[in-house]
């Protein structure tokens, strides 16, 4: 979808308490135009699936709930998905994903997915900052997807593609789809891959990835960085607007941006070849 925002936060932290949900939600239900109408467990927001909300305590039941799951023949408690849903202007769903251990002991991530239909007089990057605050994020990004914002065209099967070339592709469908972070397997040894995807309009760099950041060689070249706590949080440019309104200059800079970290921190390498 074209000019609709994309917000995706990543922590490892534990969110299943209230507290952390209604502080998470309290912005949405301050701003009127993102105040959810309906929320669900257990799988998204439909017309027949999911209750009714006016205010922010309407969602406290819902949130942090368990069910029970059979793995490998033992029951196994989890925290239900939290779902949320708006149909009026704006337009905009979310879904909180609750951090866990898997049967391993392997802590797997969770975090806040939202999507909106952009909307200038909406303070985005507030309530980025802050759900980014609340959750303890490790990762987020925070970007408008436009027709610009899209791999260069490769005409070859993915049989005929590079190992290079393949995981460009896959980053850039995950940087389409709101990911900052992530993992997946490509390449002729289907090797497992893991790395940023790309640089949003707003990026949020904490834990281990916050050691990435140069904050005075950053600071010196003239793009927004603040530092929150452990965490970074750096915009390409002053406006979200930028993207939307002059993406050749957006591109230009976020390039800029990206040649001050490491070389192999990005999997996406290269700016869309503008048409």
């Amino acid at each position: 979808m074209n000019d609709d925002l994309l917000m995706n936060i990543q922590t490892y932290s534990d969110l299943h308490a209230w507290e952390i949900g209604e502080e998470l939600l309290t912005p949405l239900f301050l701003t009127e135009k993102l105040k959810p109408q309906k929320v669900a467990t257990f799988g998204e927001v439909t017309a027949k699936h999911g209750f009714a909300v006016e205010s922010l305590v309407d969602c406290k039941p819902y949130w942090g709930t368990t069910a029970t799951m059979r793995v490998a023949g033992t029951k196994r408690e989890i925290f239900e998905d939290f779902n949320w849903k708006r149909n009026r202007v704006a337009k905009s769903q979310g879904m909180v994903t609750f951090p866990s251990n898997n049967m391993k002991g392997t802590r797997l991530s969770g975090g806040l997915f939202f999507e909106a239909k952009f909307k200038r007089d909406i303070d985005w990057i507030r309530l980025f900052k802050t759900s980014c605050q609340v959750v303890s994020s490790y990762a987020g990004v925070l970007h408008v997807v436009t027709q610009h914002d899209r791999p260069k065209r490769i005409d070859r099967t993915l049989r005929e593609l590079t190992d290079q070339e393949e995981i460009t592709e896959a980053a850039w469908s995950r940087f389409a789809g709101g990911s900052f972070f992530c993992e997946f397997r490509a390449g002729e040894l289907n090797s497992l891959v893991s790395g940023l995807t790309n640089l949003g309009w707003a990026s949020w760099f904490g834990g281990e990835l916050a050691k990435e950041v140069d904050e005075a060689a950053i600071s010196d070249a003239g793009f927004p960085i603040e530092k929150v706590g452990d965490s970074y949080l750096i915009q390409v440019t002053e406006s979200i607007d930028d993207v939307i309104n002059d993406f050749p200059m957006f591109s230009r800079r976020r390039m800029e941006l990206k040649s001050l970290f490491r070389n192999d921190l990005f999997l996406i390498k290269d700016e869309p070849v503008l048409l």
